[in-house]
């Protein structure tokens, strides 16, 4: 493992089974992953030691769920398998519990640029390592076998365990597998896919085999199926040697084994550098979260990037690009990657609109999905970003500028059906059936926070968009730059009018007509969209009044893990995020805590206390605990959200975007010279 990026260092010995909450994740910029347990037993169906993308950066199996490593060990007093493997099997009571019991041997768990489980079975010590190779479908895992005593031999087996099935879905008994196995190599078949094996100095031995109700914990606690199958090709055998350390590698990959040209640490090295100037110490840290979701694209005939919104199981949204864009990308010092992660995304604005989603099983520009309000918005914001960041006169010239007008014009004429700007100037979204900000839980066609109508962060983000347009043409289109400046001179007039709730003394959350047309009603719950009108570069709030939403936010919202999305004493409070799909839905913006708020409250506070000292100290203990988590607990990854209660137990995505994207963005603004 290499040195300059080992990250976490978790010793297991005696308690192994208690980190099987704790999630690894590594990435290799196409899309693919590797993710598991700490303990090396898989936790739900995502799990899987080798996970490529048939049609990058989506189209994802589980190719490789675990492998089976048994080691055969000859001394004088005979011969024992001793099994290094262990895998979860449900009980009757519908407990789990592991099967062999090859954790009980596992001392230590290392993180870097690849990921390794040390085990000890007496004298003899076996290091497990993999490696997914950058840019190409393709995995390594190498194994250290040392401690033979001289009157000993041993033969290590290993047995891919596979699935090589859709990774949202499950694998129960086929015959659908094809094994063709020559010497030192095996090429395992199934629906059109081939995953080639090659272990230089070993044989492979076909045995086709299968293992029954495998089970998967964190699965069946969302509710979801939580067994399959594994299949097992048969294995390849090593012979170790007595007296010496042994190493040797097992390759893997998606069709023939690829050419390795990049090297990881080689790609992360210049943002680390960006990095340290602003961040310090936790550069690498940093770096490499940022870099897990960083991807290429390809639309049309061009190769560009995008952002993958989480792990496992999001692929690129729109609305997470741009919000996660600034942190990810520009903070970083990946300008190309930004300028491409815009193009991306300009070349499919349709009536003014971003996609707010493509789907996981395509690549090009008809998998686009147009349902969000606030995608288009934040692509704006990130565009300015980019521009503050480069002085891209070239690109904004050419294509940024335009694409930047064409979603202004598209919502001032209509943006589709359900997006229009009224009367006062300020954004109309949606209805009764649609969820188009944000919090866009539904269910069974159960819409759970329904926010049509006039909704307060997204006017806050119309208005600073304008205004940052309005500024940025000033010197070059003057028309427009006098058009969008009164357009916020009326939204501005209105946005207190219509948002400002007295008796609070804070911000309404969202504002609706009846179906009449004529009478409007407010949503008054206290939520944390109100912090966008603080946050942001230019407010329509005086400032006496950003204050007072601040210290609403500041005192009903504000955990060490990020804002809830209400307050305790709210009727539709959920304290936990738990069960079924429905169950989950309903609690996911009624009291969930997002770590991404956590960016915009920060950079609130900064903006109220004017990036002083005693603005930054504070902002800086906000996101202390989440910077703690990602060194600790996360194992260098930042979750989608936490429990609303102690002790804010991390669920959802075990890696998000925006997450570690504002935890980056802040720190780069508190560290600012």
């Amino acid at each position: 493992m290499d040195k300059n990026w080992h990250t976490h260092n978790v010793s297991l010995a005696g308690d192994e089974l208690d980190h099987l909450h704790r999630e690894w994740l590594l990435t290799n910029g196409t899309g693919a992953y590797a993710m598991g347990t700490l303990p090396g037993i898989n936790g739900r169906r995502y799990h899987g030691l080798f996970v490529p993308t048939t049609h990058p950066p989506v189209g994802r199996i589980v190719a490789v769920n675990q492998m089976f490593e048994n080691l055969m060990l000859t001394s004088q007093v005979g011969t024992r398998s001793v099994v290094f493997s262990s895998c979860n099997f449900q009980q009757e009571d519908g407990s789990f519990s592991p099967n062999p019991q090859g954790h009980a041997m596992l001392r230590r768990f290392d993180r870097g640029l690849t990921v390794s489980w040390v085990y000890m079975f007496d004298h003899i010590q076996l290091i497990r390592e993999l490696e997914l190779h950058q840019n190409v479908q393709a995995a390594t895992l190498r194994y250290t076998v040392a401690g033979l005593a001289p009157d000993e031999s041993a033969k290590l087996n290993l047995h891919p365990m596979m699935t090589m099935r859709d990774f949202h879905a499950l694998c129960a008994k086929v015959d659908a597998f094809d094994v063709q196995g020559h010497a030192d190599t095996a090429v395992v078949s199934r629906d059109g896919n081939s995953i080639q094996f090659s272990c230089d100095g070993s044989t492979f031995t076909t045995k086709c085999e299968w293992w029954y109700g495998i089970g998967y914990p964190m699965d069946a606690e969302r509710g979801q199926g939580c067994k399959e199958d594994y299949f097992l090709p048969g294995h390849f055998t090593v012979d170790i040697e007595p007296g010496k350390v042994n190493t040797f590698e097992l390759k893997m990959s998606l069709g023939m084994f690829p050419e390795l040209k990049a090297d990881r640490g080689k790609h992360l090295k210049p943002m680390r550098k960006k990095l340290k100037e602003s961040v310090g110490k936790d550069a690498a840290l940093l770096a490499m979260a940022a870099d897990d979701f960083v991807v290429d694209r390809t639309v049309g005939e061009r190769s560009l990037k995008t952002i993958l919104a989480g792990y496992p199981w999001f692929a690129d949204w729109g609305r997470d690009t741009f919000i996660a864009l600034p942190g990810l990308l520009l903070c970083t010092g990946r300008y190309d990657a930004a300028r491409d992660t815009l193009a991306a995304f300009a070349s499919v604005i349709k009536d003014g609109l971003v996609p707010n989603r493509f789907d996981d099983y395509s690549s090009d520009e008809s998998s686009a999905h147009y349902n969000s309000v606030d995608a288009a918005l934040w692509f704006i914001q990130a565009a300015h970003a980019y521009m503050d960041a480069t002085e891209d006169t070239d690109s904004w010239n050419d294509w940024l500028c335009d694409a930047v007008k064409s979603i202004i014009e598209g919502y001032i004429k209509g943006a589709g059906s359900d997006v229009r700007m009224a009367g006062d100037g300020m954004i109309y979204a949606g209805n009764e059936r649609t969820q188009l900000t944000w919090m866009d839980a539904k269910c069974n066609d159960v819409i759970f926070t329904p926010r049509q109508g006039k909704a307060v962060e997204i006017n806050a983000l119309w208005y600073c968009g304008l205004a940052q347009t309005a500024e940025r043409l000033k010197n070059t289109d003057k028309q427009a730059a006098n058009h969008y400046t009164k357009l916020t001179q009326r939204i501005k007039r209105a946005y207190v009018k219509t948002f400002w709730d007295e008796d609070r003394d804070a911000l309404r959350d969202h504002v609706w007509l009846t179906d009449a047309g004529n009478e409007e009603h407010a949503d008054r719950a206290v939520r944390p969209n109100q912090i966008f009108a603080v946050s942001l570069p230019y407010s329509p709030l005086p400032q006496v009044r950003q204050k007072k939403v601040l210290a609403e936010v500041r005192d009903k919202l504000l955990t060490r893990y990020g804002l809830r999305t209400l307050p305790e004493n709210d009727p539709h409070y959920h304290p936990q995020y738990t069960g079924e799909q429905f169950h989950r839905d309903k609690a996911y913006h009624q009291g969930t805590i997002w770590p991404w708020l956590m960016g915009p409250y920060a950079e609130a506070v900064l903006r109220v206390g004017k990036f002083s000292d005693e603005a930054k100290a504070e902002a800086m203990q906000a996101v202390a605990p989440l910077l703690n988590f990602l060194k600790e607990k996360g194992i260098g990854q930042l979750h989608e959200i936490h429990e609303a209660q102690p002790p804010h137990r991390p669920v959802g995505c075990m890696a998000q975007a925006w997450s570690v994207a504002e935890l980056v963005r802040v720190m780069s603004l508190i560290g600012q010279k």
